[in-house]
């Protein structure tokens, strides 16, 4: 059992981190025994127990007569334990070993400017010092977030994978339910943003324009640069030609094929989040948000497609357009989606991926059992520091589910533009960081990406087989969600698939 030191806040936050890190834990009690004692607080008293780790950017008692350095939260660093950096994004401690009195501390891990923690052994006992605050940091991963340029680090999942190490080397046994299903190492949930689901609908408007550009000019660029094939850009030049006959009614619209994913993913569930209203570009912190921003389609232009996904066991969700901020809209959204689709909507991501701080408490009160809008529209990777499904600190039933990789991110000219051979090595780095610590690479691959002038589906048919080949359950968002909820719940009966 592990006993938890902390103020109001923190205990809120610790509930959690030990959601996350599936462990029993309680309330720090005098007199009680513990394996281990998290100290985030300063306590000054005698800590009796295997393992006692104490958190803190400033001096505590503990540090005796060791010079500390505070540094200020505005001066963000980064340490390194063992072989993994990881950064920091609150208040930290530089703690000068050098002139100790107490000769076993041995330092534990390194920032800029000497030790941020130490190790003392006594005995029996271990005592591990850390010069931050842990708590801190877990609500600025679950809430603000981490950088882009932080993204390929899982820092939450390292947060808890120093007091695991700790625990073990310590000779403290535990039990702890892995966030993956048993048999499998990961789960993979496969989501699609139905975002321009007909070249038709757009007329010659800015989708349509950008569409012609890239086609052309934009198709000779990437083969130059080794993005496209030569045979993909001729496809590409001759969906430009065919634009016109589209947009009258004359041609086949190479756009409306979305259902197709259903084949490449071989049977197994998909979601796709679908936009509600036609020409509603939403709102944006209580202003309009960019007239660009308009869906040319409603949920109700694509009733056939809606219906089909579903009878070929797909999940429908909404893709929100005010839902982040106005419940009353969230309400409306939903609403307009589940008459189309005649079907519950569980699930939400918001369109552009638009989130502020109240969002989780609006798309609660509006009902929906999920969110997947955490992530980054510039670059894949762990935005929350996790790819666990999570409680965002405030919520009542929603649930988190964090985008880890999306194709407009790897391939868009004006976000990664990478090659076919580059993307292939970020997503692998980001999955083995999956596979190592568990957890679910959420996938967003657009309605329109296997269509000219994106040409993304040969990529993504391939990147399904291996998540599974890694060992990923391959699922929709909804099972995967429901999977974590579970969990939550301590309901080992079903904790595969």
């Amino acid at each position: 059992m592990i006993g938890v030191i902390a103020d109001a806040a923190g205990v809120q936050v610790a509930a959690e981190f030990f959601e996350l890190f599936k462990t029993s834990w309680e309330n720090y009690r005098e007199g009680s025994a513990y394996d281990v004692v998290l100290d985030t607080t300063g306590h000054g008293g005698d800590l009796k127990a295997r393992l006692v780790v104490r958190y803190g950017s400033r001096r505590i008692l503990a540090d005796r007569d060791l010079p500390v350095q505070s540094q200020p939260p505005e001066q963000n660093g980064s340490m390194l334990v063992g072989a993994d950096p990881f950064p920091l994004y609150g208040p930290y401690a530089v703690i000068d070993l050098a002139g100790r009195q107490e000769p076993e501390a041995v330092p534990l891990a390194a920032a800029e400017g000497g030790a941020i923690g130490y190790v003392v052994r006594k005995g029996g006992s271990t005592e591990v010092r850390l010069g931050y605050e842990l708590f801190g940091e877990i609500r600025t991963l679950l809430s603000t977030g981490q950088p882009a340029e932080w993204a390929a680090i899982p820092t939450l999942e390292l947060h808890i994978d120093l007091l695991r190490r700790w625990m073990a080397a310590s000779g403290v046994e535990f039990n702890e339910v892995r966030s993956a299903p048993a048999g499998y190492r990961f789960i993979a949930a496969l989501t699609h943003d139905v975002d321009h689901p007909s070249l038709r609908l757009h007329g010659l408007d800015r989708t349509a324009a950008g569409f012609l550009g890239r086609a052309t000019v934009g198709s000779v660029q990437r083969w130059a640069t080794g993005r496209l094939k030569f045979s993909q850009m001729l496809r590409n030049w001759g969906a430009a030609l065919c634009w016109p006959t589209v947009a009258m009614g004359w041609g086949r619209d190479i756009w409306r094929g979305f259902v197709n994913y259903t084949d490449m993913e071989s049977g197994r569930p998909s979601t796709f989040f679908v936009i509600p209203f036609a020409g509603r570009p939403g709102a944006l912190c209580g202003a309009a948000a960019p007239f660009y921003r308009a869906s040319g389609y409603g949920v109700a232009d694509i009733e056939v497609e809606v219906r089909e996904l579903r009878e070929r066991g797909c999940e429908i969700g909404l893709h929100g357009l005010d839902a982040w901020c106005d419940v009353k809209a969230a309400e409306q959204e939903r609403t307009e989606v589940e008459r189309v689709a005649t079907a519950e909507i569980n699930g939400v991501r918001m369109h552009w991926l638009y989130f502020g701080p109240d969002s989780t408490a609006l798309l609660d009160e509006a009902g929906f059992d999920y969110d997947s809008t955490v992530g980054y529209n510039g670059t894949v990777g762990f935005r929350a520091g996790t790819a666990q499904v999570y409680r965002p600190l405030g919520g009542r039933r929603l649930l988190e589910l964090p985008l880890i990789v999306m194709d407009t991110a790897l391939f868009y000219p004006s976000h990664l533009n990478l090659t076919v051979a580059e993307a292939w090595k970020r997503v692998e780095t980001v999955v083995a960081q999956v596979v190592r610590f568990g957890g679910c690479v959420t996938v967003n691959w657009h309605d329109r990406s296997l269509a000219p002038e994106r040409q993304w589906g040969d990529f993504y048919g391939e990147l399904v087989r291996y998540l599974e080949a890694q060992g990923g359950w391959v699922t929709s968002a909804g099972e995967a969600v429901e999977w974590f909820r579970r969990r939550r719940d301590n309901d080992k009966s079903d904790l595969k698939n």
